[in-house]
């Protein structure tokens, strides 16, 4: 093993790279790109490990004359990828057209491929020490995971894809020693150099990335307003996307901030000092801010403390200020957001005894604080941006389940209420059916429920309260007057105790109907339509949403649009193994003399590891949502759930190197232990422990299946090194890889459809099927006991 320490650095170095640069490449996507297309980019990106893998299997007798090359070509392709994909951003249209799509995803798939080449080479040159290299590749990934939180956080995102790239240049030195080649030596020496250049002119790396020209994106749509003059005053790159602050000057010579998280989502800066100032200020500010209405209708007693989710540039903090709550609290789940804000906002943010932000998860925050608070307010916290590498994970859907309403319930005070600001009549239709749904299961029918909810809205935004208990009706009959007059009467609007009017005429042969509160929500709350019907007979997705299936902002019935190009992919990525399957894997070439007999085995190998990857994928996938809402921070949950698991995954991959005998029983055993450990962990220890998990138990009680779900595939990579071929375990990481992007598609996929606990169990049925593909495994007699 002393031989093969330079290969050990290699691949830990390799995958920390990887990963860094997969993360930063999902941070610089959703600031240039519409969400929806960071999904297709991210997934076809990580096929290039896949892709090149599998070339290097195809092709390795030319690839190892040529490992000079091959060794530099990830840094060099990482560096011009990146590079190129700076500089599209600023061509017009780059970001939604067919074209400008192709070029992102090529710019961004060739590092990986070069990545998976130099990979499988490595792991080729070592295959019989293949599960101890397996093992340090998910810890090097396990850390690259840890510390690119850390790094985003720090640094500006150029910086820390340089410090990738340099990883990768110390790859290309450790080969070229190793190697003792004198030319790559002396361009491994400048590559050492260069890595100290970048350090010492680490301010010169601070580059502006320039918004790609998406009329979608907020942000490049007012900065290109001929009629406003723009200036961003700073920005700021953290783990959670891109922050900018934006001041606008307008005609009239009058001067505004705006802040911007990804490009979209601008929120206007509003500072309390300035407002205290001037009445007429106040007023017109806060005209602007719906719920501030329905707030003036609290009784004063009831003003002690008010809850701020997402408090934007400072709206929302302003409104409970001067509508006389004594405490606000707000959490914001962005740290660049806080600290912009505490810099050019302190009156608001910062300065105030009795208003205190803090960075946190909203929900997670609430859950920690039941009982607490008269109001609890969330006014539109949407951001539309990429999180993680989950594709899909809008951080915000989590705020909008069942259970997270039951939450807001619980964090309530006996009279407070909650005041929900939404874009549309559909939202609140949604949340509408969340907050029956909940009432329902806890016995309480729609007419009672709807007694502690009224809606109004001024035509744009329409705000849904829900209080803890029934609203008194002298209060409703006086707010439900008050919005008339006022014309908050627009679009949605309902009241309880108020009796429906209406007109259904014919007014020049056309029937005509008006009526003054939401037909569909009175007829429910009358009694006279079942509160199901909300969203049984909808023509769009208005289903209850839980924690299982937390895609609130998805309102298409079926897969959604967002999905359509990943869902293909993952079905080609099936195609393409079955076809492969079916034909025998005509393209792996084998020794004449052994060739049926290794054909047979390596088609159940193949199988066994495309079954695996799957697997071990959707176990992932539901683990990770069970207990990401245990974590205070998106960006930071990922991370350390993504470390925690690659962790016990390598510390599991390490133990099978004490394994010499009888590795297809043992490939079945560790197949039923990873079926009962997660069985434990999700219906034993997680519900046993949930209340009290702290951040430090939740990646202890991750330890402990994420070990069992480790030893799998470096025992298949050990039966693997009985063949003679070289390019057998090529092959088989190749499959795993992309076997690992289909599953990550169709998990999410899946979890749209049916809800995460499916994924659970289609992956726990994976793991069965091993277990009896295992048997057929030792009946080949592939391993030579």
């Amino acid at each position: 093993m002393k031989k093969s320490l330079p290969d050990i650095l290699i691949i830990f170095l390799l995958t920390a790279a990887t990963i860094i640069f997969e993360i930063s490449l999902s941070r610089l996507f959703s600031y240039l790109l519409s969400f929806h297309f960071v999904l297709i980019i991210i997934a076809f990106s990580i096929l290039g490990l896949g892709i090149g893998q599998i070339s290097y299997a195809k092709f390795y007798n030319r690839m190892d004359k040529a490992l000079g090359f091959w060794a530099a070509l990830p840094a060099i392709a990482m560096f011009l990828g990146f590079s190129l994909l700076l500089a599209l951003s600023k061509i017009s249209g780059s970001s939604f057209n067919d074209l400008g799509l192709l070029a992102f995803i090529v710019f961004s798939i060739v590092p990986f491929i070069a990545i998976g080449v130099v990979y499988t080479f490595i792991f080729e040159r070592n295959k019989r020490h293949a599960s101890t290299f397996y093992a340090i590749d998910l810890i090097g990934a396990a850390g690259g995971a840890l510390v690119s939180v850390y790094l985003l956080n720090t640094f500006s995102l150029v910086f820390v894809v340089a410090i990738a790239i340099a990883l990768l240049l110390v790859v290309w030195a450790i080969h070229a020693f190793a190697s003792k080649n004198r030319y790559s030596m002396a361009l491994s020496l400048l590559s050492v150099a260069i890595i100290i250049l970048m350090g010492l002119g680490k301010d010169a790396l601070d580059i502006d990335i320039p918004i790609s020209k998406d009329p979608s994106k907020d942000m490049y749509r007012l900065m290109n307003n001929p009629a406003l003059q723009s200036e961003k005053l700073e920005s700021r790159w953290s783990a959670f996307g891109k922050t900018d602050l934006v001041q606008f000057t307008y005609p009239d010579s009058t001067v505004s901030k705006t802040m911007f998280i990804d490009g979209a989502a601008g929120t206007e800066v509003v500072n309390i000092d300035e407002l205290a100032k001037d009445n007429i200020k106040i007023r017109k500010a806060l005209s602007g801010f719906p719920a501030v209405f329905a707030m003036n209708f609290v009784n004063e007693n009831d003003k002690d403390s008010v809850l701020i989710i997402g408090p934007g540039g400072g709206i929302d903090i302003a409104a409970a200020y001067f509508s006389g709550y004594s405490y606000v609290d707000a959490v914001e789940v962005n740290p660049s957001f806080v600290q912009l804000m505490e810099k050019y906002n302190p009156a608001t943010f910062l300065e105030k005894e009795n208003i205190k932000v803090e960075v946190n998860e909203g929900r997670n925050f609430v859950i920690k604080n039941k009982g607490k608070y008269d109001a609890i307010l969330l006014t539109i916290p949407v951001t539309k941006g990429s999180r993680g590498t989950d594709f899909y994970g809008l951080t915000e859907n989590y705020l909008f389940t069942m259970e997270a309403l039951a939450d807001y319930l619980e964090g309530l005070t006996e009279n407070g209420a909650i005041y929900f600001t939404m874009h549309g009549r559909q939202e609140v239709y949604k949340m509408l059916a969340n907050y029956m749904e909940l009432q329902d299961r806890m016995g309480i029918g729609q007419k009672e429920a709807l007694k502690k909810v009224y809606i109004f809205s001024n035509g744009m935004n329409p705000v849904l309260v829900i209080k803890k208990t029934p609203f008194e009706q002298e209060i409703i009959e006086e707010v439900h007057r008050i919005a008339h007059y006022l014309e908050l009467d627009q679009d949605a609007f309902y009241f309880p105790y108020i009796k429906q009017e209406g007109l259904d005429t014919i007014v020049r042969n056309v029937n005509y109907q008006w009526f003054m509160f939401d037909d569909l929500i009175y007829d429910i709350s009358s009694g006279t339509y079942p509160h199901d019907e909300l969203w049984k007979t909808a023509s769009i997705n208005l289903r209850p949403v839980s924690d299982d299936s937390p895609y609130f902002f998805n309102y298409n019935n079926g897969i959604p649009d967002a999905m359509a190009t990943p869902l293909w992919l993952g079905i080609f990525i099936i195609g393409w193994f079955l076809f492969n399957h079916v034909n025998k894997w005509k393209s792996v070439s084998f020794y004449e003399d052994t060739a049926v007999t290794a054909q047979k085995k390596f088609r159940v190998l193949a199988l066994l590891v495309f079954l695996l990857g799957f697997s071990y994928i959707l176990i992932q996938g539901y683990l990770f949502q069970v207990l990401n809402l245990k974590l205070s921070s998106p960006s930071q949950s990922f991370s350390l759930l993504l470390f925690t698991f690659l962790l016990g995954n390598g510390m599991g991959s390490l133990m099978t190197r004490a394994f010499k005998k009888n590795l297809p029983q043992k490939l079945t055993v560790y197949a039923a232990l990873i079926i009962i450990a997660c069985l434990v962990t999700v219906y034993v220890l997680l519900p046993m422990w949930y209340e009290r998990l702290s951040e430090f138990w939740v990646a202890i009680l991750l330890l402990f299946p994420s070990f069992f779900v480790g030893v799998p595939f470096p025992l298949l990579l050990r039966i693997a090194t009985s063949f003679k071929e070289k390019q057998i375990i090529s092959y088989l990481l190749g499959i795993s890889s992309v076997a690992g992007v289909a599953a990550s598609i169709f998990a999410i996929v899946i979890s749209i459809l049916y809800g995460y606990s499916y994924v659970f169990l289609l992956g726990l049925l994976g793991y069965a099927v091993l277990i009896v593909m295992a048997y057929r495994l030792k009946k080949t007699e592939i391993v030579q006991l």
